[in-house]
């Protein structure tokens, strides 16, 4: 299957389960205060042991650790930019932590490694790559730097000193402990499988595949479209920004830089995928605008399929 029909086969799984739960909310089979269920779920079940798993099988090839790097740089200009643009549209606190997360982090491994196994079929060095740039570029810095932010911006009634200090708190939470022990048990090589440790493995694999399923169930929860068009020119600041600014900002210091074309190309693709749908988790479980981040999602999800050929042939 070529790129264009794998990304809309793709993109349209995540749409097709975001409003199948749109669905069932409508007709009360879902309701609004399940999102703070499915949240807590997200945030403390499904998506640590995914962390794990994902950090635990991951074999950290140093080499490429300039292309990870790239990328969190990326993402810190994407997530500047995108308070920029809350400060000019003047969003209170929780609009602006949600505004933030969305334009910053992108769906680098829910779409990221379906797409890439396309693009660059039996390419072991291709995906191997794309791992290391999520899971190292992408990954931690949206399960611990996300985190904080939705944390500080969320607690919109708190003084200064209280958020902060809520914010370090995060270094407490299931989503540190499970980056640090990812990371710990590739680096030092540990085993993943075994009688026990095998079936713990297992289980947190289980636990992880859930994911995605208890995500779009969030997203979907909170996605209303009444007064879309209050949130058009927000949308269009996010989808600039996520869609088009940060494919163009990471491909600029590669053009400086010694690297294979396919790796440049691996670069542009993770960076060019829609928001992360676990920015709506996180802004629901910490008090940032989630409904906004619901919305975010969905449009740079759909637009996605135009902008990401669009990209990847423009800087290839």
């Amino acid at each position: 299957m070529p790129i264009t029909g794998r990304l809309v086969a793709s993109i349209a799984v995540l749409l097709g389960l975001i409003c199948l739960a749109s669905f069932f909310r409508h007709k009360g089979f879902l309701k609004d205060e399940h999102a703070g269920v499915f949240a807590k779920l997200v945030t403390h079940c499904t998506l640590p042991a995914l962390i794990f798993v994902s950090l635990a099988h991951t074999k950290i090839v140093w080499s490429q650790a300039w292309l990870a790097l790239i990328m969190f740089v990326a993402e810190l200009f994407a997530l500047t930019l995108g308070w920029i643009a809350a400060r000019v549209l003047r969003l209170d606190r929780p609009a602006t932590g949600a505004m933030i997360l969305v334009s910053g982090f992108g769906s680098s491994s829910l779409l990221g490694y379906a797409l890439i196994s396309q693009v660059f079929p039996g390419n072991l060095a291709a995906m191997t790559e794309a791992v290391m740039v999520s899971e190292i570029g992408v990954g931690p810095a949206l399960f611990t730097l996300g985190t904080m932010i939705a944390i500080y911006y969320g607690r919109e009634t708190a003084s200064p000193d209280a958020r902060i200090r809520a914010a370090l708190a995060f270094f407490k939470s299931p989503i540190f402990v499970s980056v640090v022990a990812g990371l710990a048990w590739s680096t030092f090589k540990l085993p993943v499988d075994g009688p026990v440790v095998g079936t713990v493995v297992q289980a947190l694999k289980a636990a992880g595949t859930a994911n995605t399923l208890m995500v779009t169930l969030l997203v979907g929860v909170l996605l209303k479209f009444e007064n879309i068009r209050s949130v058009v020119v927000v949308g269009a600041a996010v989808a600039l920004n996520k869609l088009i600014l940060k494919p163009v900002i990471i491909w600029l210091p590669t053009s400086f830089m010694t690297f294979h074309h396919w790796e440049v190309h691996v670069l542009v693709l993770e960076a060019a995928m829609p928001s992360a749908l676990l920015t709506v988790a996180l802004s629901r479980s910490y008090g940032c605008d989630a409904g906004l981040a619901s919305r975010m999602v969905f449009l740079t999800t759909t637009l996605s399929v135009l902008t990401i050929p669009l990209m990847f042939g423009m800087l290839r």
